[in-house]
C-alpha cells in the first residue's frame, strides 16, 4: 500500500514545476511555518464545512467509507505515473484529469485555478521541447487520509521533490500540503489544495 501513496493531491506536482521552471532554480521562498499552518488550517476547515453543507446531512453522516483509502491509493498510483512521465509524454491532460473543473488552490500564498495550471504546463512542455531535459525523484512522507464521507476526503502530507539533469541534482524542494478531493461520476478529483514550501 505504501507505493500507492507516492503522490496525492496533484497540485503538489504543480508546486514543484513552478519552483523549478518559473524560478529557474534561483528563487528561494521563505515561509513562516506557524502563520502558514494556522492560515491553511482555518481556510481548509472553512472549505470542509462549506462542502459538507452542500452535500447534505445524509452524506456527511454516511459511514460507508471503508473503500475510500484503496480508491485514493489507486488514484495516487495513476497520478504518480503521469507526473513522473510528463517530461517524456508532455501530456498535460494525463495530470489535469485528476482536477475538478472548479479547482482552486493556494501555493505559497499565490492563488491558482485550472486555467492557470493549463497555461503553466503548456509553458513547461515548450521549454522541454526547446531542449531542457529533466529527471524527477519524488517521495511523500507523513501522509494522512481522512475520509469525511464516502465522497469527500481530506489528505495531508509532506513531500520532497528533486529535480536533476545528467545525474546532478539541480533543486530539492520540500512542501507541506492539505488537499480536498471529492467523488464525481465515480472518479476522485482534487478540488482544493494548500501547499507551502518548508525549510530543512
Amino acid at each position: 500500500m505504501k507505493s500507492a501513496y507516492r503522490l496525492t493531491g496533484l497540485s503538489l506536482v504543480i508546486n514543484k514545476y513552478r519552483g523549478y521552471f518559473l524560478s529557474n532554480g534561483d528563487m528561494q521562498i521563505q515561509v513562516n511555518r506557524m502563520e502558514g499552518n494556522m492560515r491553511n488550517s482555518t481556510v481548509m476547515a472553512s472549505v470542509i464545512f462549506m462542502v459538507a453543507g452542500l452535500q447534505g446531512c445524509q452524506d456527511i453522516f454516511d459511514k460507508n467509507t471503508s473503500q475510500v483509502p484503496s480508491e485514493i491509493g489507486a488514484l495516487v498510483n495513476e497520478a504518480s505515473s503521469a507526473y513522473e512521465n510528463f517530461p517524456r509524454t508532455l501530456d498535460r491532460k494525463s495530470i489535469l484529469k485528476f482536477y475538478a473543473a472548479d479547482y482552486t488552490g493556494v501555493k505559497d500564498g499565490s492563488p491558482e485555478n485550472l486555467k492557470d495550471l493549463e497555461k503553466m504546463f503548456d509553458g513547461i512542455a515548450e521549454r522541454i521541447k526547446l531542449g531542457d531535459p529533466i529527471g524527477i525523484s519524488y517521495k511523500v512522507t507523513d501522509l494522512k487520509i481522512e475520509p469525511l464521507t464516502n465522497g469527500l476526503v481530506w489528505t495531508t502530507y509532506q513531500d520532497e521533490t528533486k529535480w536533476g539533469r545528467g545525474g546532478t541534482v539541480l533543486r530539492n524542494v520540500k512542501s507541506r500540503c492539505s488537499t480536498l478531493l471529492r467523488k464525481e461520476g465515480g472518479k476522485w478529483l482534487v478540488f482544493h489544495e494548500h501547499c507551502s514550501t518548508v525549510n530543512g
